[in-house]
Parts: C-alpha cells; structure tokens; sequence
C-alpha cells in the first residue's frame, strides 16, 4: 500500500493507493500535514510518494520524519523535461510545478487525446497537452485568497466579505458589492477557460479532453459552458497512476 501526498502552496492532501485505487483522502493545511497523517499510521505503508511546491529545505524536512515514522521509502516525484514519453514543454522544465507535471504525465497516458487541463487551488493553472504526449505550455491566474485580497486598498470593499460558494448566483447581474466581487471572479476565470480553449480549437482544429480539478475546481465545474470532466483529487491520482505505470518498465 502506498501514501500519496501532495503538498500545495497552502493545503495539503493525503490519500492511500491499493490495486488502482485511491482512497482515504484527507486535506488540510499544511501545518498540520502530521496531525493528518496520523490517521494512516495503523496502515501498512511500504512506500510513500509525494509532489510538492514548496521548497528544497522544507521538502527535506518532511522527508526525513515520514521515513522515520513509517520506517519506508519516500520518493519526490518532481518535474523533468521527460516521463513515461510525455514531454514538458517549459524552457526549463524543472520550474513548472510538481504537481502540473503529475496530471499532464497521467492524464495524457490515460487520455491519449488533446487535453486541456485546469487545476483551482491557490493558483489556477491552465496546461495544454497534444495527443503525442507533448506539453505545449500553460497559464497561471490568481486564485480566489488572493483575488480577494486584493480589494483591501480600496477603501469601500477592504471590509466586504465575500464568498468562495456563490451558491446564489441568479441569471442577472449582480445587485450587491460582495455579489459583484465574487461573479467578477468567475466571470474573469470562466472567461479565461473558454477563450483558452476556442482559441485551441480554431488554431489546432482540435476538441481537446477539459479537465477541472482543485478546491475550486467543483463551482468552475458547473459554470462552464463547455463539456468537462471535473476530478477532484486529479494529483494523488496522477501519482499513484504513474507509480504503477513505472512498475510495469
């Protein structure tokens, strides 16, 4: 059995890998990574696998108490120009996210067709991939924390509060500052969703496979106009996919 951990700019999530399969996942911040992981420690873990963005030091540390606790290996899986013949398409293939690197590697093994793949967590990251397996590059947004704090100079909405769940959006134009704030945001990354991926269309001649995942990822979801997928917990299962795909070289 295997742990899969992935470690974001702020959250963390933590999940099993057994026969294929995800389960048990649990996400936290990421101070509390080893209260989280307190609850796999009856579990017979013989390998843990993990993506992080957070830096060389603090990876370092997190390393050295999970091989302690769990008296097993514990691999960082981090971006490379290569992986299982998909291809990262940055200059510097090391400075694109461990945890965009694990979905495009997956999703293109699994998908085998263009892909455009949209991951709302702290940043929203937007990824194309072709069907040969080959990263075209991507987008980077601000997520919604930071989205909304950057109205805290202006003097009449530094106070608002705004919500993340627009759960009362009505098909009418906003009547309310927070209201406006928040359908703002989503019109601004629905908005950049949709033009990135008619522009695909019309210049590749394509239908590539939308992929959503992240926190934010469910709300993006259903307010698209276009077909998509949304998958939740899209990174652990990308490692524990590639995992077993390295085990079968």
């Amino acid at each position: 059995m295997k742990l899969l951990i992935d470690i974001g700019n702020t959250t963390t999530s933590v999940g099993l890998w057994k026969n294929g399969k995800l389960s048990m996942v649990n996400n936290s911040n990421n101070n509390k990574l080893f209260l989280t992981l307190k609850k796999y420690l009856k579990k017979e873990i013989d390998k843990i696998l993990f993506t992080s963005v957070i830096g060389a030091k603090e990876n370092k540390v997190i390393i050295d108490k999970l091989k302690k606790i769990y008296k097993c290996r514990a691999k960082q899986i981090k971006s490379s120009s290569a992986l299982l013949d998909v291809f990262n398409g940055y200059v510097q293939p090391q400075k694109l996210g461990d945890d965009r690197w694990v979905t495009i590697v997956a999703s293109s093994l699994l998908y085998r067709k263009p892909l455009m793949i949209v991951d709302c967590g702290t940043a929203i990251s937007i990824d194309m991939v072709n069907s040969k397996g080959i990263h075209l590059g991507g987008y980077i947004l601000g997520g919604f924390d930071g989205y909304s704090k950057s109205f805290k100079n202006a003097y009449h909405l530094k106070n608002i509060k705004i919500k993340e769940d627009p759960r009362s959006q009505k098909k009418c134009f906003p009547k309310k500052t927070e209201d406006a704030i928040t359908e703002g945001y989503l019109l601004m990354v629905i908005s950049a969703i949709e033009s990135t991926y008619n522009q695909i269309k019309k210049n590749q001649k394509v239908f590539p496979e939308l992929l959503i995942s992240g926190g934010y990822g469910k709300i993006i979801s259903t307010k698209l106009s276009i077909k998509n997928k949304y998958e939740p917990n899209l990174v652990l299962k990308s490692i524990g996919f590639i995992e077993n795909q390295l085990q079968l070289k």
